[in-house]
């Protein structure tokens, strides 16, 4: 059901952050009734802090299975999940870069496909943090709060291999299209060595990561203001033809690409 109102504030994380923080919003919504989403697949991540009632989630990793939660992380997935709350919301939400979970979680291989709690991630501050938000005054206060609690824990976290960060903004660069073998040649690392470390760090393969970030493009260029015709952006994305554009819709989105650009809630 479409939402009667729909208000947003986001502001860019500290400049310390840039490149493993995205943006952080705070979300306010009010609808007639339930409201069902499918985030689709992302190699990034997302940490939510709802004010309003829980959100309910089914994860990749298990889809069948819907939990509620308060707060919560969704780390890089291969496929929608889906949120649903029961038509009021309001929450702030914080979009981290793959390098950025890597910087604050550690190993990030098994939060792939998952929805955690933020204590999963940062311990005692995660489990205090949605109390110590819903206290601030205001969007800025909060989130200068998370600038204190991501800054931190990127100083304490680990530095990503720089033959894994070379590979991630190659596969950025270019769309997805980068030849992964082409890669491994340039870093001179095995392609076992390769999927394992950039999997530790990342969440996701190279081939799988590649996949998401050629899919993300897609999904954008669908949803412009004028978009092109699907079979012109399945080419200009790298796919081999329309039919595997949209096996790839139909697996990261749980749409096709025409039902994805029609629905722009």
């Amino acid at each position: 059901m479409d939402a009667s109102s729909w208000e947003t504030v986001a502001a860019p994380p500290h400049p310390a952050l840039a490149g493993l923080v995205g943006e952080y919003a705070e979300f306010s919504e009010r609808a007639d009734g339930p409201v069902v989403r499918y985030e689709p697949a992302n190699a990034g991540a997302v940490l939510i802090v709802e004010f309003a009632d829980p959100l309910i989630v089914a994860d990749v990793a298990e889809p069948g299975v819907s939990r509620t939660w308060r707060a919560f992380a969704a780390g890089p997935s291969l496929g929608p999940t889906r949120t649903e709350h029961a038509g009021v919301q309001h929450c702030v939400e914080v979009r981290l870069t793959p390098l950025g979970l890597y910087r604050v979680a550690g190993n990030v291989s098994e939060l792939a496909d998952r929805a955690v709690g933020l204590a999963e991630l940062f311990g005692r501050e995660g489990r205090e943090l949605p109390e110590k938000i819903v206290a601030q005054q205001d969007p800025a206060s909060r989130f200068a709060l998370l600038d204190a609690l991501l800054g931190r824990a990127a100083v304490e976290g680990p530095e990503p291999d720089p033959e894994v960060a070379y590979t991630w903004h190659t596969l950025q660069r270019t769309g997805g299209t980068a030849g992964i073998g082409e890669i491994r040649a340039e870093i001179g690392w095995s392609r076992a060595r390769l999927a394992r470390r950039f999997r530790a760090q990342i969440g996701l393969t190279p081939k799988a990561a590649a996949r998401v970030i050629r899919f993300g493009r897609a999904a954008a260029l669908l949803r412009a203001p004028d978009p092109q015709p699907l079979s012109a952006i399945a080419l200009s994305c790298g796919y081999a033809d329309q039919a595997h554009f949209t096996r790839d819709f139909r697996e990261f989105a749980g749409r096709p690409p025409s039902a994805w650009a029609a629905d722009r809630g």
